[in-house]
């Protein structure tokens, strides 16, 4: 048979991930007799190795059993799904649901490709899913992306690619570490007991005590590690509807329950403390005068400098203060110039010229005589500033300066809402940063070498605010204290306050 696996890798490495879906799809021709021959192995290591720094890590674990002959147990993680109703100011992948929009009418399920994941996309991804006989549940996951690209390769059209960031937080949390409710605590705790037995691995083993604390969280990441999912460490229900598939599989009473969504009833119970000063550099999650979580956190310099790349704006101190945080969304600018155009934007070429689609659904020009941006100072990006490498139209616009998602404020004394912002740089992005251990951010050197200086935002790593709105710290409500550059923390009790 010929070579089947390089070149369906290639067909999906255009964004420059590649992650587990990638690597099944890869697989699929190959497995179609239920096994990988000596020389697909081979073939799968030479096609892999050229990707190698823009691994996902699931990927990586299911690419390192697959060489070693281990069985790969690959459970059906949701990639997209619509934003549950309680949780509307949930980041939702805007390009990504736009790239499955087209890919649904293409397949003959004609539908508006404005970036929405509502009910009428639910119903249509709902409608193939009953064709190609998968459980109806509207949401797109690992087997249904599979299926929707062994259709769209039949009929001649690319393979719908969905970027990792798509899967942080597609669906809903139901537990996590300080989390309140105690009964899906103890269920959640009894399965994984259950599983630990019957696997013989004692990670898996923790107390059903109903206290969702770091051991639990521990068993849960060990869980994640064995089933090919991010280690996050918080059970939303891809991990839940993993823990479920495998002890049905084994006989198992299932765990079965259903949870609350966005933060698990973490949220609006925090305060958020930042110490922008050089041996601090963290931001501390805080609840009845305990630390529950940190995170490094880069502010801008101490006193004001010249930023040469930019001889309007200064560098400067982050403004000291009590803020609060009034939304979590994607950020345009009026003033950066490679801000303009939304974070994840579709991007298309007319006429030599290049529009953008963003949240509702219009063509607008970004460059040329009539580019929406033509009277803004700085003036706009030129067309090649829209061009990767290769001379290529990017499919999405992901260098915006305030990276994927910004957290904007508004002064609790004053009620003005603030030009800082949290938020992160488009160069953290790619996967092999973002996939990066951040526990390293801790170190105040490495936050800094990693997040840079601000010119008066507060710079958090993308993988760390993706967390930090999963676990509910970071929403709309949340207090964000920016303390003096002299002031250190001082020591606080450890351990959830919540319970």
């Amino acid at each position: 048979m010929a070579s089947t696996i390089a070149p369906r890798l290639s067909a999906l490495t255009a964004d420059a991930n590649v992650d587990l879906e990638d690597i099944l799809y890869a697989l699929q021709l190959a497995r179609a007799d239920g096994r990988l021959s000596p020389e697909e192995l081979a073939e799968l290591k030479a096609a892999v190795a050229p990707y190698e720094s823009h691994l996902e890590p699931a990927a990586r674990r299911l690419v390192d059993d697959l060489l070693a002959s281990r069985a790969a147990l690959v459970p059906r993680r949701v990639l997209l799904a619509a934003t549950p109703a309680n949780a509307a100011d949930m980041y939702q992948p805007r390009a990504e649901v736009v790239s499955l929009q087209d890919a649904l009418t293409a397949l003959g399920h004609p539908t508006a490709s404005d970036g929405v994941y509502g009910k009428g996309t639910a119903a249509l991804v709902a409608t193939f899913q009953a064709g190609a006989h998968l459980p109806q549940t509207g949401q797109v996951d690992t087997a249904t992306l599979l299926a929707m690209n062994e259709r769209l390769a039949a009929a001649g059209k690319k393979p719908l690619d969905l970027a990792p960031r798509a899967r942080i937080r597609p669906d809903q949390v139901i537990a996590l570490r300080g989390g309140t409710n105690r009964d899906d605590n103890r269920a959640i705790q009894a399965g994984l007991g259950r599983l630990g037995a019957q696997w013989g691995d004692n990670a898996l083993r923790v107390e059903a005590d109903g206290a969702f604390g770091p051991g639990t969280e521990a068993a849960v990441k060990a869980f994640q590690r064995r089933v090919y999912l991010p280690d996050s460490g918080i059970v939303d229900r891809t991990t839940l509807g993993a823990l479920d598939d495998v002890l049905l599989a084994h006989g198992l009473p299932l765990v079965n329950i259903t949870g609350p969504a966005a933060g698990a009833g973490l949220r609006g119970a925090v305060e958020l403390h930042f110490y922008p000063g050089d041996t601090e550099r963290k931001v501390y999650v805080v609840s009845g005068g305990k630390d529950l979580d940190r995170y490094g956190m880069v502010g801008g310099q101490n006193r004001f400098k010249d930023d040469p790349d930019n001889p309007t704006v200064d560098y400067g101190p982050s403004p000291s203060g009590t803020y609060s945080v009034i939304r979590v969304s994607p950020h345009a600018s009026g003033a950066w110039a490679w801000s303009y155009v939304p974070y994840g934007s579709q991007l298309r070429e007319v006429d030599g010229e290049v529009q953008y689609r963003d949240l509702d659904g219009a063509w607008r020009w970004a460059t040329g005589p009539q580019s929406v941006f033509a009277r803004r100072n700085p003036p706009p990006l030129p067309r090649a500033s829209y061009l990767d490498t290769r001379g290529q139209l990017y499919d999405a616009w992901r260098m915006n300066d305030f990276g994927h998602l910004r957290g904007q404020l508004k002064s609790v004394r004053t009620g003005v809402v603030q030009g800082h912002m949290i938020h992160s740089s488009p160069h953290q992005e790619g996967t092999a940063a973002y996939f990066r251990d951040t526990d390293a951010l801790l170190d105040p050197k490495n936050a800094l070498d990693v997040l840079d200086w601000s010119h008066g935002c507060e710079h958090l790593h993308p993988r760390d605010f993706d967390e930090m709105v999963a676990r509910g710290y970071l929403a709309p409500g949340t207090t964000f204290v920016v303390h003096g550059y002299d002031e250190v923390r001082t020591a606080a009790p450890a351990g959830p306050a919540i319970a």
